[in-house]
């Protein structure tokens, strides 16, 4: 078993609140405000002038401030799920936190400070290249979930795609266009593209908010070059990397008509992931009943969640002290995810020769046992 990874991310406070009474509240050293987030080594605090809050004191695995940038949370809690993947265990990074808070900027990145997607595309070709031994096949998929429904990013007109369940494949969507992939630069064009098709609005909080969760997912095949032994298997992994839609308060976001509607959506989905996880992190007796299927979106990263996985998660936060209350939420569900354990393996298909010889291996291990000295 293996715990969630979890990190806290601050981003810096934007400039138009700043000018605000209410702010600032992030202290690396120093604020205005009452109220303010302190940072200590891999601990957060809130301070009511400068004295401690009772019940909001947090550690976690990493917290980093506003000057951290992509490549060293890269470095620190994703290049292990990568080198995983690589070798066959499933993988998934996603960014958490409410509207405006530094999600996408995470996970995509720009050109002066490129994002987890990017960073890891590159980092899977890499360390395959590496393996010497091995020949890979690598297919990709970028889909989104928009109020509810699946929509394929990478094929337009591709919408409502539909979840399915089967012992061979697990839990997967339908119809999901996948491109066999060769090089990075292949798989960052196809990223482009699903951008493009992704659902973007404007709110009070963020003039390009993104209205629907994305999960661009790489499968990695990958077999001996030289299979001379019949105990050869292929083994197949899934690397999800997941931009999470913001928390909204409809008060602060001023949404109406189609935004109001997609932040419902989104705030339920996100308040079904905290259900999951509040289940997940009690005690194995007390758990009851997972909640996976109450939305698309637990139910596509269910291995994620609990299963057979390694998993990270960026909690990003706002510093303002006008946002300390979607701050602390944050903090609850960051703390809550990393009581979670995962038991992640290496997923191996056998091949018919090398499931026989397994097979025959252990008829001849059960025969010495059964066998009675005379």
């Amino acid at each position: 078993m293996e715990k969630i990874s979890v990190a806290v991310r601050f981003r810096p406070p934007k400039s138009s609140v700043d000018a605000d009474a209410d702010s600032p509240s992030f202290s690396g050293g120093g604020a205005v405000g009452n109220r303010e987030w302190r940072i200590d080594d891999s601990g957060i605090s809130l301070l009511h002038r400068a004295v401690p809050v009772p019940g909001t004191s947090f550690v976690f695995d990493h917290v980093f401030n506003e000057s951290v940038t992509n490549a060293r949370i890269y470095g620190l809690l994703v290049r292990s799920l990568i080198r995983g993947a690589v070798d066959g265990f499933n993988g998934t990074a996603f960014a958490y936190g409410q509207t405006s808070s530094g999600k996408t900027f995470t996970m995509n990145g720009s050109g002066a400070d490129p994002g987890i997607i990017p960073l890891a595309v590159r980092d899977i070709f890499d360390t395959a290249a590496e393996a010497a031994d091995r020949e890979f096949l690598i297919r990709v998929s970028y889909m989104e979930i928009y109020n509810e429904e699946i929509n394929d990013l990478l094929t337009l007109g591709s919408e409502k795609l539909p979840i399915h369940e089967s012992l061979e494949r697990g839990v997967y969507v339908s119809g999901l266009r996948e491109e066999i992939v060769n090089n990075a630069e292949q798989v960052l064009q196809l990223l482009e593209l699903g951008e493009a098709n992704r659902h973007f609005g404007e709110t009070n909080m963020n003039v390009r908010s993104s209205r629907s969760h994305t999960i661009f997912r790489m499968v990695i095949e990958s077999s001996a070059k030289h299979q001379t032994n019949s105990e050869d298997a292929i083994r197949v992994s899934i690397l999800n990397l997941v931009d999470l839609a913001g928390s909204e308060r409809i008060a602060k976001t001023g949404a109406d008509g189609v935004r109001l509607k997609e932040g419902k959506h989104i705030n339920k989905s996100l308040m079904i992931l905290g259900n999951v996880i509040n289940k997940l992190s009690e005690n194995g007796k007390q758990r009851g009943h997972i909640p996976y299927r109450d939305s698309k979106l637990t139910r596509i990263l269910q291995s994620a969640l609990g299963g057979n996985a390694k998993t990270s998660i960026i909690c990003t936060a706002a510093p303002e002290e006008i946002h300390i209350e979607e701050t602390r939420g944050t903090l609850q569900f960051a703390s809550r995810a990393k009581c979670v354990s995962n038991c992640a393996q290496v997923n191996e298909i056998l091949t018919d020769a090398a499931l026989l010889k397994r097979q025959k291996l252990e008829i001849e291990e059960l025969s010495k046992k059964l066998q009675v000295p005379f």
